[in-house]
């Protein structure tokens, strides 16, 4: 008698929980009325992360096929232009809040934008259109952002209209401003505040009219201190946002003597404890200079000094740029200048001496791709190319949730015949097969989810091709089990025969099919892209499933020596 391995047999059930745990969110998400799921992603954006996202022709939508006009560039010009007008769009779609845009480049003067769930057309059209605005902006000293957390506690705590009424000459503090004045001082001291615990465990209280209770209490409780800056953990920034958009919150900044200035975003979330935070920047709102000082820069590694083998990027002014940008630097050095696309913040070097030639450098803790992409995003801001739609195609929910209906009965079906047909030709076997079919299912949704793929209408398509796949493999290891069994063989000696003789049929035609998926990845688009990713999961996961799971089952069924026949 052949023992039973618990290993696989555990193997098995950790691989099912898994995928149940990555696939539940998803499967809640899609249970809900698209107007409850448009709520759900205006509260709670972080679960886009964890659900299985819908493409264009699933969803609705917006399809653009966008062209670069070479017709008046120069070779130099001409030099990256895709890549400079891909970084400015992207930024700007990423910041109109698209769940899971598309952007693709097409040849040398073409990229094709695809932005599932848009509504409204017009504006996303104006956005991705409009010219891009790179600006230079010093920081406002740690004094001037201690006052405008302050004025801005005053707001939120209602004591506005009380401190207006005060004589601004009287030095004597409230106790309240002492206490707000200690928050602020542990803020930029780094020491714990309620900001710091209760923004790194992001708890969100709400009312049961499921108002944000928060909105009543004080700004600096979102802060967290993040080396010299502050930050707010990635799921309170849209709390934040609201906050800082509050009428009352911005007349009391003028009023403060702060309308000067403003609050912007970096580009870039930093991972620090498994926690995302965003810095937030206090910026003068007059730009110092702006991106049509820039001609060229290049991204490198340094050669020597203190940044030697870091990436770094070189920026060079043209002849304008060069006078003005002598005199900025002149007249701030240490200070911190931002350098800020589309009113994001991409960096903010200190400026550590007068730099009279026009030539700057921007050093940071850059990964290779970070300066390369820093380097693109500076150039980009000086797009001296238009860029005009030559294709557009809206997609309308209700063409989606038809596509949705058709595709889901196509798979059920399928699935449907498929199982019946296993059952009634290989009888118990064939219960093994729709099993581990339905195993196989599972785990490819699951895969989807926990990677936040998007599932187009090709991807569905392959989805069904799958379940053809997968139950291919167990008809051929149930005709050689069959064969073996007609020879006089015992169960237990069929069905290892089975399993080996079908072992190098099923793995070469599998294999040669991963490499069409994986080729079809590799030089197709759009909805050829979505199919191949759903084939190669399926591919791998078939395998899987056919030749270890369905194998499992059987040593199971014929441990026992006093089996004498198999249903099959």
């Amino acid at each position: 008698m052949k023992k039973i391995n618990p290993l696989s047999i555990l193997i098995i059930l950790v691989i099912v929980v898994t995928a149940v745990w990555f696939l539940y969110p998803s499967v809640t998400f899609y249970m809900q009325s698209p107007a409850k799921r448009r709520e759900i992603i205006q509260n709670h954006p972080d679960v886009l992360k964890k659900v299985i996202n819908l493409g264009l022709d699933l969803q609705g939508g917006l399809r653009l096929v966008l062209e670069v006009d070479r017709s008046n560039l120069s070779k130099d010009e001409e030099k990256d232009i895709l890549d400079r007008a891909y970084a400015v769009i992207e930024n700007r779609v990423n910041k109109y809040g698209v769940a899971e845009p598309s952007i693709q480049k097409q040849g040398s003067d073409r990229l094709i934008v695809e932005l599932p769930g848009i509504q409204d057309r017009n504006t996303a059209i104006r956005i991705i259109k409009s010219t891009a605005q790179l600006e230079f902006k010093l920081l406002r000293e740690p004094t001037e952002l201690d006052k405008a957390i302050r004025t801005i506690d005053k707001v939120m705590k209602g004591e506005m209209a009380l401190a207006a009424t005060e004589d601004t000459t009287d030095t004597a503090a409230t106790k309240e401003d002492e206490e707000v004045q200690a928050q602020a001082e542990k803020l930029f001291a780094g020491e714990d505040t309620k900001a710091d615990t209760g923004g790194v465990e992001g708890a969100e209280p709400e009312t049961e009219t499921g108002e944000d209770i928060f909105a009543a209490t004080s700004f600096s409780e979102n802060l967290v201190a993040l080396g010299d800056m502050v930050a707010v953990v990635e799921k309170n920034k849209r709390r934040v946002e609201g906050i800082l958009a509050r009428k009352d919150v911005n007349d009391a900044l003028k009023r403060a003597g702060l309308g000067g200035s403003e609050f912007l975003w970096a580009h870039s979330v930093e991972e620090r404890n498994n926690v995302e935070y965003r810095q937030l920047y206090y910026v003068k709102r007059k730009a110092e200079l702006k991106g049509n000082i820039i001609k060229d820069a290049r991204w490198e590694l340094a050669r020597g000094g203190l940044q030697a083998g870091q990436a770094i990027v070189n920026l060079e002014m043209n002849r304008e740029g060069a006078r003005r940008f002598s005199r900025v630097t002149g007249v701030n050095v240490n200070k911190f200048l931002a350098i800020i696309l589309d009113s994001t913040v991409y960096s903010a070097p200190q400026i550590r001496e007068k730099i009279p030639q026009g030539q700057a450098q921007i050093t940071g803790r850059f990964s290779n791709e970070e300066a390369k992409a820093l380097a693109i995003i500076l150039r980009a801001g000086a797009l001296p190319a238009p860029v005009k739609i030559i294709e557009e195609r809206t997609v309308g929910p209700s063409l989606g949730q038809d596509s949705i209906k058709k595709a889901a009965n196509a798979c059920i079906l399928g699935f449907i015949l498929v199982v019946l047909f296993m059952l009634i030709y290989y009888k118990g076997a064939g219960a093994i097969a729709d099993g581990a079919l339905i195993l196989n299912l599972i785990l490819v949704l699951a895969i989807l989810a926990s990677f936040g793929l998007t599932l187009t209408l090709p991807g569905i398509a392959g989805l069904i091709l799958t379940i053809g796949m997968a139950i291919d493999a167990n008809v051929i290891i149930f005709e050689r089990i069959r064969e073996e069994l007609a020879v006089g063989k015992t169960v237990r000696s069929a069905v290892d025969a089975g399993y080996s003789r079908a072992f190098v049929t099923i793995m070469d035609a599998n294999i040669t099919t991963l490499f069409t998926a994986a080729i079809l990845l590799w030089v197709g688009t759009g909805p050829i892209k979505g199919f191949a990713v759903v084939m190669i999961i399926g591919i791998i996961v078939s395998l899987i499933t056919s030749l270890f799971v369905t194998r499992v089952v059987f040593n199971m069924i014929t441990a026992s020596r006093s089996i004498k026949k198999l249903s099959i």
